[in-house]
C-alpha cells in the first residue's frame, strides 16, 4: 500500500496505469475511500495514469483533529496539490 507525506499529513494512494499518460486524479467523497473509484479506474487505467487517494480523513490516510473548525475546502485543496507535487 503506497503513502506518502503530503503537507502536513500521510495520504494513501493508488497510481496505475501507463507512465508518460496523462494524469486522471480521483477524490473520496465523504465516508467513502478510494475504493470507490474501482470501476472507473478500471476503465481509465489503460489510457490514462490514474491517481486515486483517500481523503483527509477518510480510509488509510491521516485523520488529524481539526478541532471545531473541522476541514477546510481549502486544506482539501492544498492536500490535492500537496499530493500531485510529491509524486511529481
Amino acid at each position: 500500500m503506497p503513502f506518502v507525506r503530503a503537507g502536513d499529513i500521510t495520504l494513501h494512494y493508488v497510481l496505475e496505469g501507463p507512465a508518460g499518460a496523462p494524469v486522471v486524479m480521483l477524490s473520496n467523497s465523504l465516508g467513502t475511500s478510494l475504493e470507490m473509484w474501482e470501476a472507473q479506474a478500471a476503465a481509465l487505467r489503460g489510457q490514462y495514469r490514474v491517481l486515486r487517494y483517500d481523503t483527509r480523513g477518510h480510509g488509510l490516510s491521516d485523520a488529524p483533529d481539526a478541532g471545531m473548525a473541522g476541514y477546510t475546502m481549502d486544506m482539501l485543496a492544498d492536500d490535492a496539490g500537496a499530493l500531485a507535487k510529491a509524486l511529481g
